[in-house]
């Protein structure tokens, strides 16, 4: 392979090329052709011209699912000023002809029911996120996740709202950042019922399969939901390390294990609490709860919480002396 990432040109054969570095391309010095173009750069220009000094960026950002138009449209400032680092002031005449140009740019956006429809969902998207406090990029798979679903006419005869809250439980969820679905139906407004059955829907009609959650990424959800101090957290944490080394977690329900490892974890570090508390907090049965902390028990091969609770300080010696 040459220098420049080609060996010799597919037109004439010929070995000799030069590079432009203005426009990223390799030419072929015998007949002139395009035999490799470098990357793009997609992000904003820098460039300084006058009046530009405060702001130089003008290529804008790159796109993003979060806004309707993926961020491609034009948007007029409300600058009333010509070089406003001078202070000139735009004169009337030019200033109702910027404003016609706002009113058409506005009537262009948003002009059909799919439109409107989608950035009604995106706002309510973004408003969900924030109460979350879920990342940027979680919220760029949920859009796209919604979008797919607009395009299916999944959204017909059901609550905006619903879907999105669906969109956005199920991109947490593929992203290893779960939420409880109560909890997602609390923020959200929508009853969990009807959360659990947009969930399905997505699943089932855009065909995405998502992950296996690891236990661990509902514990923090669990022990928050009940109110209990991080150093419950942390303990649920260990507890669950300990059911991976003894390879007892497969095909157990993640909620379940990590419910039961909260309930252990806060009898252990001194907390009165209930299966029904935990149950609560997991949004799942008390009978559940009850049986996975039984088979928990059996699984470690302990009779009591002293006993598990000698077992994982046993373990946390170890994990310190390998260390």
């Amino acid at each position: 392979m040459g220098i420049f990432g080609v060996e010799k040109c597919p037109t004439c054969s010929g070995t000799r090329f030069i590079y432009n570095k203005t426009t990223g391309e390799v030419i072929c010095q015998t007949c002139g052709y395009v035999a490799r173009v470098s990357n793009l750069d997609l992000g904003p220009e820098w460039r300084s011209f006058e009046g530009d000094e405060v702001d130089r960026s003008r290529a804008g950002p790159p796109q993003t699912a979060l806004i309707a138009d993926r961020g491609l449209g034009s948007v007029l400032g409300n600058i009333n000023y010509q070089g406003y680092d001078r202070g000139v002031k735009i004169s009337e005449t030019r200033r109702r002809d910027i404003q016609r140009v706002r009113t058409w740019i506005s009537r262009t956006i948003s002009v059909s029911s799919h439109d409107r429809n989608l950035q009604n969902a995106l706002n309510t998207l973004q408003k969900l996120g924030e109460k979350l406090n879920v990342p940027k990029h979680i919220l760029e798979r949920a859009a796209e996740i919604y979008r797919r679903a607009l395009d299916k006419d999944l959204v017909r005869g059901r609550a905006i709202n619903s879907i999105v809250a669906a969109s956005l439980y199920l991109a947490l969820r593929e992203l290893d950042n779960p939420r409880t679905q109560k909890q997602m139906a609390k923020v959200a407004g929508i009853d969990k019922k009807e959360l659990g059955r947009c969930y399905r829907l997505l699943i089932k009609t855009l065909n995405i399969k998502p992950p296996v959650i690891d236990p661990v990424a509902y514990i923090q959800a669990i022990s928050l939901e009940a109110g209990f101090p991080s150093k419950v957290t942390i303990y649920a944490e260990k507890i669950i390390r300990l059911a991976k080394r003894m390879k007892i977690t497969a095909g157990k329900d993640p909620v379940g294990l990590a419910a039961a490892a909260v309930y252990y974890a806060a009898l252990i570090n001194g907390i009165r609490v209930t299966q029904r508390d935990i149950a609560n907090a997991a949004d799942i049965t008390e009978v559940t709860v009850r049986n996975r902390c039984k088979a928990l028990l059996n699984d470690f091969k302990v009779k009591n919480v002293e006993e598990l609770k000698n077992l994982v300080d046993k373990y946390l010696v170890e994990e310190e002396e390998k260390t």
